[in-house]
């Protein structure tokens, strides 16, 4: 338990330090067993601190102690059906939440690296009050067939086997939401050939 709240607590800092994440926005989680460490509400996460940290029990949602964050039930959702998944990182970026505010989807197939990280598709889930059993609901239906999430009119969601490999999704997600952006500003750009996007893909 004690490592996982370190890697909440350091992932939590790199977010902050590239600016994937500002103010107390996002909530990150990891999975030790049947439990998982989870930031708490309103605090920002370039500014963890390993005892603020709460551990919630996965099967019943109780949390051992302290105040989770609201995004609680979300998280529990995604452990509950992903027994691969270990990490989860739900920060606001700017690109991503631009994309989602925008009813615009990423392309992960722009270049070979997004399609090797993000996969095919990115599902966008819905939107739904924060916090909400509708939420949780929502991204239930979406979470057994991708790894990256865009948020309706919220932000992003990633998943890993750890933190890290949440971490490195989210951050490149971030980038292909700019990259996505900035080839709509010229005009320009567009995915791969689809007979690459099936070699890349196979690989």
């Amino acid at each position: 338990m004690k490592q996982a709240a370190m890697d909440v607590v350091r992932y939590g800092r790199l977010l902050y330090d590239k600016g994937l994440t500002n103010g107390t926005g996002g909530n990150i989680s990891a999975r030790v067993g049947e439990m998982m460490v989870i930031t708490p509400s309103g605090t920002c996460k370039g500014m963890l601190d390993p005892t603020e940290l709460v551990t919630v029990d996965i099967a019943s949602g109780k949390a051992v102690s302290g105040t989770p964050s609201m995004e609680t039930p979300f998280h529990l959702t995604i452990y509950q059906e992903r027994k691969d998944v270990n990490g989860v990182v739900h920060v606001h970026p700017r690109f991503c939440t631009l994309m989602a505010c925008a009813g615009i989807e990423i392309t992960p197939g722009l270049t070979p690296e997004g399609l090797m990280v993000l996969g095919r598709h990115v599902p966008t889930v819905p939107y739904a009050t924060p916090g909400s059993q509708d939420l949780a609901s929502a991204l239930r239906q979406k979470i057994k067939n991708a790894d990256a999430f865009l948020m309706e009119s919220h932000g992003a969601i990633s998943v890993g086997k750890d933190l890290k490999d949440a971490f490195h999704r989210l951050e490149t997600l971030e980038f292909h939401a700019e990259l996505q952006y900035r080839c709509l500003m010229l005009n320009k750009g567009g995915p791969l050939p689809e007979a690459e996007i099936k070699r890349i893909l196979r690989n």
